[in-house]
């Protein structure tokens, strides 16, 4: 039995570090690892679980095989459960900025009511400096909806700059800020879009970058192979559709994860990259987009998994608040308010 243990644990072990670092693996060479990063939170779970099974049979040096796995990869779990059980308090005369990011999902204009927007209404609740919006509407200005309308007063006032992009994202702000120009901007697509502005914010100027990468755009069916793969009819080539859509999805993230990379390393100052990454803690993309100097807002100061996107009977964190530079990250949160399939993050910090 003990020998049956050992061989479990070694397993789990192969599996948790697999997953946790399978983001270092280049999706262009291998795919496999890629999609481990999106496995990493259940197999974490999983071989916690068998950790608990082997303290309570005394198989020891089988716990101790997995126990080490989970030291050599907290570095990647810290990003998905950090533990940060209080945060630096601000100091009094220093300027705070706060920021807020969220995938609106068009302000759920294709649902026909003539209800306010529950989404517009939490960004103006929040009361943030910088708003960060994706999907803000694919076809024309979000402020035609008559759900914004009621809003659009109280809107002008509190964000006297605003730049509304025509397929994707946005930026609403107390300050003003300038539009960055430059050849990795000039990709637009319908589910590819990353801006850049450089605000005039109080403490100095900073870089936002709103990003959106490339969705799965997964279909019902898909969402049916993703709640069971018991699907009646067409189930393997159903289920070779998703896996082909993720596949893609990865590859499209490499090479735009890295575009992104580039405008930050010709950012002199500090920088704040926030939106839909499509992709999660530790993945490939993220990793590009961090490289060594950028930080994630959830990881330093939160507490906890979360999850950001809750559709497709899928619940991953592929929303994140990076950032880089002199800024003290004071508190990171998730809200689960609004109306879309996409929860906000909102992060304050002090400069």
């Amino acid at each position: 039995m003990k020998y049956i243990f050992r061989f479990i644990a070694i397993v789990s072990a192969f599996a948790l570090l697999f997953s946790a670092y399978g983001g270092r693996v280049d999706p262009n060479v291998w795919t496999l690892p890629s999609l481990a990063t999106l496995a990493l939170p259940v197999i974490a779970v999983v071989a916690l679980a068998l950790l608990a099974v082997l303290a309570l049979f005394r198989q020891w040096r089988a716990a101790v095989i997995l126990l080490g796995a989970f030291l050599l990869s907290w570095p990647s779990l810290r990003l998905i459960t950090p533990l940060n059980i209080s945060n630096p308090g601000a100091v009094e005369g220093k300027t705070q900025l706060k920021v807020l990011t969220m995938n609106v999902t068009e302000f759920n204009w294709h649902n026909n009511n003539d209800s306010p927007s529950k989404n517009m209404r939490y960004i103006l609740d929040q009361d943030a400096d910088i708003v960060a919006i994706q999907e803000g509407l694919v076809y024309f200005s979000y402020e035609k909806l008559k759900t914004v309308q009621p809003m659009l007063a109280e809107l002008y006032k509190k964000y006297p700059y605003r730049k509304k992009h025509f397929f994707d994202v946005g930026i609403l702000s107390k300050y003003p800020f300038t539009e960055v120009s430059s050849p990795i901007l000039n990709q637009d697509s319908l589910n590819y879009f990353i801006k850049a502005w450089d605000v005039d914010a109080p403490g100095g100027n900073v870089r936002v970058i709103s990003m959106h990468l490339s969705s799965l755009r997964f279909t019902r069916n898909d969402s049916q192979v993703i709640e069971s793969m018991n699907v009646p009819s067409g189930r393997k080539r159903r289920i070779k559709s998703v896996t082909r859509k993720i596949d893609n999805a990865f590859l499209s993230h490499a090479r735009q994860s890295q575009a992104i990379r580039q405008l930050i390393d010709d950012t002199a100052g500090d920088v704040l990259v926030m939106g839909d990454m499509n992709d999660t803690p530790a993945s490939f993309a993220y990793r590009t987009v961090c490289g060594d100097d950028v930080r994630d807002a959830w990881a330093d100061a939160g507490f906890g998994p979360i999850y950001t996107f809750h559709d497709h009977h899928l619940f991953v964190k592929i929303d994140h608040i990076l950032y880089r530079g002199d800024m003290k990250l004071l508190s990171c949160r998730r809200d689960k308010k609004g109306e879309s399939d996409h929860y906000p993050l909102v992060a304050t910090f002090e400069r």
